[in-house]
């Protein structure tokens, strides 16, 4: 195996595949022979899988695997993601023994370094979760982090974290170990075999069948396809018209000659708020590179060429000036005249800084991996392992949500769109992780037709899926843009108010990003009751909550469904999941069912009428009786209300009696001018008040609704989530079996529960853990001040120690806390709605 020295770093692995003929037919086609097709290879045979051929243009490793830092850090943001990587960690560190490859594997540690106060809050932050997920992480002084680097300046430093399992590898060997464990186990690898093609029919859904390659070598037909092609897996996607938002942006580092005092054990090391990275190598020479705040994408438009294997960018010192010039100040012995290689090569990037992975919306036999935002070693052994698990079972075998592929919107895949984002996406590896952080680039791209309107009032607007919704409004006059902090931050106060305000008297809420999708057909209820929870065959008028299952009796999603005539729904869902959820419905039905599903989101816009005054406000605006016998919580009818007409749900998101009015784009302007006027002219000036995003989030903690990828996922059940109540036994659907298996095997072993903190001082952002009795036993999944409550309120998921059966009957005999930073703060936990649990305000 080559030696990690100066001369000959990025390695270039000197393993050459044996030559095989391409067989006619396979199991699986896996695309791309880096890092991610080799540990897919891997673990799919791990799994017992036959008949594998891993394809790959060039030769293993090509591309962008080659020139990877090759370090591996397992601390994510999230508990999935982090056990991805620790997944990784775990395989390469027995990689070797496993396979007679050796990986260069290295249990280094990692090293973080704070430089800012607000930086080292964040470690803080960090390193409590990493409690919760299981992974070493000791918060040290500068003092200690001198120890591991005694050539680190630290006089401005204002302290780190040291993470002991973290590691590094040899990228291109480590590929090839993979590859040579798939191989011993059956899998063939072809390299110089380039796919030009990709096969596919279409189903009477519209879905595309996956049907195999056609390659420089031939033709294989094929059960699955995966690509995982990294760079090259935009432009593959394009082939098919399946959009997959990956563009490559130019990354830089340099190797040094070797440096007296280092060595080979010392940890991969972050300082993060200098935008740098750097680590030791095996000859005592060292890799330093930068992420820096904006980045430049490659500007080679839509297609990477198959020929850019072992290739590299040119040097580019001007771009690299200001972050070698960090790396000199935190290490005093740095200068240019030690740099003996400038490495700029491209690696590629998503819109969300989280890699992509999955079966893309509207395919079968296609599953797509890559776009890992330069840390493809670190993610991609275990997210090979997580993609043939979810091959192998049919679906996620762990919440995947924040990684899945069908999160995004068709129009992430556009070149402008992912040129603007991923300049700012590169540079978000250390960024500050402020709570509620928003993009900065490539937006403006969706909105509701109220936005100049929430613009008069000032408003200050996020962005989800693409879509501007405004946040809080700022008075008139005041600044409107969001200052970060872990603590209070400057629109608390604005949003404290909008929430009181509708909780005392009317709010008009722009709810227009719902996800919202038309199920039409005469076989609509018979194929929606077998995949929804709760029974949908209710009268027209009628709306139901209840949550899609998989087989495993786990989310798939939550969504409100409105029967609208007989063979006609209407549902209404988060707003990021009406790809994913169009995507299970049209994978779910029976092939011939005579049921179509299209996605209105766009078509209709939606504005809730919320709080004490809201019947009165809507009644002077329409004749119907909007009492609570003759308008029921739940009921949905057609109304007319200032002259137009509108779909009126009796429903709410935050707590307050109210309703959501869904009208067509064209006509929502004109309906919250007449709702305005009217809250002027019959409730005062003072009683009628626009309520931003953030309030909203806030009235639904304090009320206890869930929302989805934050209280509920594919890790949980419904009982878990506290959400049996959606659930009708009286009919058979996708998942009942599960549950009811594991109701009979003690099934409850975590519950979601409500928590209050004792000191109203102390802000909670969510990702904090809960403690009882001393002990982690969980974590806030969604937090925020309550101004209802005058402290801030989460929701989390809480479960023994030991993990054994939760008795619910004595939660509450414990003591339970939740850890902010370094500071215990002791928490009321509940499983009720800590604001009007009796649900009188909703109910009157």
């Amino acid at each position: 195996m080559p030696q990690s020295n100066h001369d000959n770093t990025p390695v270039k692995n000197e393993f050459t595949c044996p030559v095989h003929d391409l067989p006619q037919q396979a199991r699986a086609i896996i695309v791309g022979g880096g890092i991610a097709g080799a540990s897919v290879a891997y673990h799919l045979a791990q799994l017992g899988w036959t008949d594998i051929h891993l394809l790959e243009q060039s030769r293993l490793s090509s591309g962008t695997t080659w020139h990877s830092a090759g370090q591996v850090g397992q601390l994510r943001s999230s508990q999935s993601q982090t056990l991805v990587n620790k997944a990784s960690a775990a395989l390469y560190a027995q990689l070797q023994q496993a396979t007679g490859h050796d990986p260069g594997w290295v249990q280094c540690g990692g090293l973080q370094l704070a430089a800012s106060a607000e930086r080292l809050r964040q470690l803080k932050r960090n390193a409590a979760m990493a409690r919760v997920f299981q992974v070493d992480a000791d918060i040290i002084s500068p003092a200690e982090c001198a120890n591991y680097w005694p050539q680190l300046r630290t006089d401005d430093l204002h302290g780190g974290v040291y993470l002991p399992g973290d590691g590094r590898v040899l990228p291109g060997e480590c590929t090839v170990a993979l590859a040579q464990g798939a191989m011993q186990r059956g899998v063939v690898c072809h390299e110089q075999t380039e796919v030009l093609e990709i096969l596919w029919t279409q189903s009477k859904h519209g879905r595309k069948r996956i049907t195999g390659v056609r390659t420089n070598r031939g033709t294989v037909h094929a059960d699955w396809v995966v690509l995982a092609t990294n760079m090259w897996l935009r432009q593959m996607g394009q082939q098919i018209g399946v959009p997959i938002p990956v563009y490559a942006c130019e990354h830089h580092y340099v190797i040094t000659q070797p440096i007296d005092g280092v060595d080979r054990h010392q940890p991969c090391t972050r300082d993060p708020d200098a935008g740098i990275y750097f680590r030791s190598l095996d000859d005592g020479g060292m890799k330093l590179g930068a992420f820096k705040r904006r980045s430049k994408p490659w500007e080679l438009g839509d297609h990477v060429p198959s020929d850019f294997a072992f290739s590299l960018l040119p040097e580019d010192w001007p771009d690299f000036a200001e972050p070698f010039q960090s790396m000199c100040h935190r290490l005093g012995f740095l200068d240019q005249s030690k740099v003996v290689k400038f490495i700029n090569g491209p690696e590629a990037f998503t819109p969300d800084n989280n890699f992509i992975m999955g079966r893309p919306a509207f395919t079968d036999g296609l599953f797509v991996l890559g776009g890992f935002n330069s840390a493809g070693i670190a993610c991609a052994g275990g997210a090979g392992l997580y993609s043939a698990e979810w091959m192998d079972h049919g679906d996620m075998t762990i919440d995947l949500s924040s990684v899945d592929v069908r999160r995004f919107m068709p129009f992430q895949s556009g070149k402008q769109y992912l040129r603007e984002r991923v300049s700012e996406v590169l540079g978000l590896h250390y960024q500050m992780a402020w709570p509620n952080r928003q993009m900065e680039t490539a937006r403006n791209i969706r909105a509701s037709a109220l936005y100049d309107r929430h613009r008069q009032h000032n408003a200050c607007f996020g962005e989800s899926a693409g879509w501007e919704r405004p946040l809080w409004y700022a008075p008139v006059g005041e600044c409107n843009q969001t200052e970060y902090s872990f603590g209070q931050q400057n629109w608390q106060q604005w949003t404290n108010a909008e929430v009181t305000h509708c909780r005392q008297y009317c709010g008009l809420l722009d709810q227009s990003t719902f996800g919202k999708l038309r199920v039409t057909g005469p076989d609509a209820t018979v194929e929606l009751r077998r995949l929804c929870a709760n029974d949908i065959d209710v009268p027209a008028g009628t709306s139901v909550y209840t949550a899609m299952l998989n087989e495993r009796g786990t989310f798939e999603s939550d969504l409100t469904v409105v029967r609208i005539g007989l063979h006609e729904y209407y549902l209404v869902t988060a707003t990021a999941q009406a790809v994913r959820d169009r995507d299970w419905l049209l994978g779910n039905f029976t092939a011939s069912a005579d049921v179509t599903v299209e996605d209105v989101s766009e078509q209709c816009n939606v504005i809730g009428v919320m709080g004490p005054d809201s019947r009165r406000l809507l009644q002077c605006l329409t004749d119907i009786d909007l009492s609570h016998n003759a308008f029921a919580f739940g009921q949905s009818k057609s109304v007319e209300i200032g002259s137009h007409q509108v779909r009126a749900t009796r429903i709410s998101y935050v707590g307050e009696l109210g309703w959501e009015l869904h009208c067509p784009v064209t006509q929502v302007g004109f309906l919250w001018d007449r709702l305005w006027e009217a809250g002027v002219r019959e409730l005062g000036e003072d009683r009628i008040r626009p309520v931003g995003n953030n309030a909203i989030s806030a009235m639904r903690i304090e009320k206890a609704y869930r929302a989805w990828g934050h209280d509920i996922s594919a890790d949980e059940t419904p009982w878990q989530a506290g959400l049996g109540f959606a659930i009708d036994w009286n009919h058979d659907f996708l998942g009942k079996q599960a549950l009811e298996d594991a109701k009979s095997n003690g099934y409850l072993t975590k519950r979601l529960v409500s928590l209050t903190l004792a000191d109203p001082n102390i802000i909670l952002w969510g990702g904090e853990p809960i403690l009882r009795d001393g002990s982690v036993v969980g974590y806030t999944t969604s937090a925020a001040y309550g101004p209802s409550l005058g402290c801030s309120v989460a929701m989390g998921y809480v479960r023994n120690p030991d993990r054994t059966r939760l008795d619910i009957a004595k939660l509450s005999d414990g003591q339970f806390a939740i850890l902010c930073e370094d500071r215990v703060c002791e928490a009321h936990v509940t499983l009720r709605s800590p604001f009007d649990p009796g649900r009188k305000k909703v109910l009157c």
